[in-house]
């Protein structure tokens, strides 16, 4: 179809609604009607439409893939914790801990075994540290905030074994195939990482944040006072520690009819299924290293074999598979190998189904999301959205500025709605229409991309991510996401420069 201004219209009518509802899939329920009723202006014809757009994205071998990669994923996550994988991590990685720099270390080294996902990794490693960072007297912000900081900028930039990879190429390939750019989705998620400038921009200042040393974080110990005298020291410590974090957890900021209904007794903390059951577990740390070695193997394995037949060297065949297909065959064989694991173990074969189901049903979320994504932007493209933007809009963004214009327009975004994969849904199809149009560069424009969704997903109040950390450690919601802020938007300042000076020469 021949483009015109009212190609627009759907994101038009996205980014208003997710700005106005701070929640992405009302936004898109209704783009994707508005397009449909553009497209067929009937009373029921608008529906018929639509439904026959989100038939057809599901229909696609490679998006029904990533679906099943998101529910199995969720699976393994869910069969990791119930099994005392997490609860047996958490006590090996206590045991080890002596200083605060030691704690810091091990902080950091806990990603090795925690980068699948940010939630995961919160409240795998979250409950943990916080208990030995009171015991060593850091300062409870600072573990949050470092934690955090490990978490979704992490998670953004990791080649493999995470939820945010196999989320991040659908949305590649989709945009790609409606563009006609042959760029296999995976090879362009490689080179937009070093254009990740957020997330690597973060991830060093989170290392400089995690060991300096000024006044205020570092605790001098007595030495003048006798033993029995500094045990009571301590204990008033603890002591009044323990009233501290108890006033802190009752100042959360609640809205108010949450107030109400919690003086009337009602409470509003659903319970985890799977934690409440985790914790009858005896801890196991096996139970998650296992598996998680065996799905970076056959990760590893399952990409080359599928590559190995283009290319003759290791790095070649990587570059040249098919990453999607591979990744669900890796996590289909874990998952099949794990439960023999577990069952070797004699666990209870009804305990690590309902671990396997609840966690892939707490990703239905994400597949939800993905599905309307990939329909608006399929029915945007045939009501002549990117020769539209071809003819009119491209011109009037210079290429040097796609990308700085991007990132910040980005950033406010994702702040407002507070949703990392709500973002790089919205924007990555402007912002390669716009790319191809200009000749931008395509991995500086979806590095871009993806550094404003991950701004948003760790700095904003309303990100899961914030609120978890926050319940973790017994902090306010809004102090912490003040913390973040500060932190947040000065590196998000350097990052728009560097976007502005590579834009400039990148083409």
């Amino acid at each position: 179809m021949q483009g015109t201004i009212w190609s627009l219209l759907p994101f038009l009518v996205v980014i208003p609604l997710a700005l106005l509802t701070r929640q992405v899939l009302p936004g898109l329920v209704v783009g994707l009607l508005v397009g449909a009723y553009m497209l067929n202006p009937t009373p029921f014809g608008g529906v018929d439409t639509a439904l026959q757009y989100i038939l057809k994205e599901l229909a696609v071998p490679d998006n029904l893939r990533l679906i099943v990669f998101m529910y199995g994923f969720g699976a393994f996550v869910g069969l990791v914790r119930i099994t005392g994988g997490v609860s047996g991590f958490a006590h090996l990685m206590e045991e080890r801990i002596h200083s605060g720099r030691g704690a810091f270390i091990v902080t950091w080294l806990s990603a090795l075994l925690t980068f699948m996902a940010p939630d995961f990794r919160i409240i795998t490693v979250g409950p943990v540290m916080k208990q030995v960072f009171s015991r060593l007297e850091v300062p409870v912000n600072k573990v949050a905030f470092v934690i955090d900081a490990t978490a979704t900028p992490l998670c953004a930039i990791m080649p493999l074994g995470t939820v945010f990879i196999g989320y991040t190429i659908s949305l590649l390939g989709t945009v790609s195939r409606h563009q006609g750019i042959i760029t296999p989705p995976y090879n362009l998620f490689l080179l937009s990482i070093p254009f990740n400038f957020f997330s690597l921009a973060m991830l060093a200042f989170a290392l400089f944040y995690s060991f300096r040393k000024t006044d205020k974080d570092q605790v001098k110990e007595p030495t003048s006072q006798p033993i029995e005298s500094t045990a009571k020291i301590r204990a008033l410590c603890a002591a009044k520690l323990a009233y501290v974090e108890t006033s802190m957890e009752l100042a959360i900021h609640l809205p108010l009819n949450k107030r109400q209904r919690n003086i009337k007794g009602e409470s509003d903390d659903y319970p985890d299924p799977v934690e409440l059951v985790a914790q009858k577990v005896e801890p196991n740390s096996l139970n998650l290293i296992v598996p998680l070695t065996l799905l970076l193997s056959f990760t590893l394995f399952y990409t080359w074999w599928d590559g190995h037949f283009h290319s003759t060297n290791f790095l070649g065949a990587l570059i040249q598979a098919n990453a999607a297909k591979a990744m669900l065959e890796a996590l289909l064989s874990t998952l099949m190998i794990s439960f023999i694991w577990y069952a070797f173990q004699k666990q209870p074969i009804q305990r690590t189904l309902f671990g396997f189901l609840q966690g892939g049903n707490e990703m239905m979320a994400v597949n939800v999301l993905l599905v309307f994504v990939w329909a608006v932007s399929a029915i945007s493209t045939d009501l002549g959205f990117v020769s539209y933007t071809e003819q009119t809009v491209g011109r009037l963004v210079p290429a040097a500025f796609i990308a700085p214009a991007f990132f910040v327009f980005g950033c406010l975004l994702s702040y407002v709605i507070g949703s990392t994969f709500g973002t790089w849904g919205i924007l990555l199809p402007l912002g390669f229409s716009l790319a191809t149009t200009e000749h931008a560069a395509l991995p500086l424009i979806a590095g871009a991309v993806f550094a404003s969704g991950t701004f948003g997903g760790f700095v904003s109040p309303l990100s899961d991510n914030t609120v978890a950390m926050a319940t973790v450690m017994k902090i306010p919601v809004m102090d912490y996401a003040k913390l973040k802020l500060r932190y947040g938007l000065l590196v998000a300042a350097v990052c728009t420069v560097l976007y502005g000076i590579v834009g400039w020469f990148y083409r």
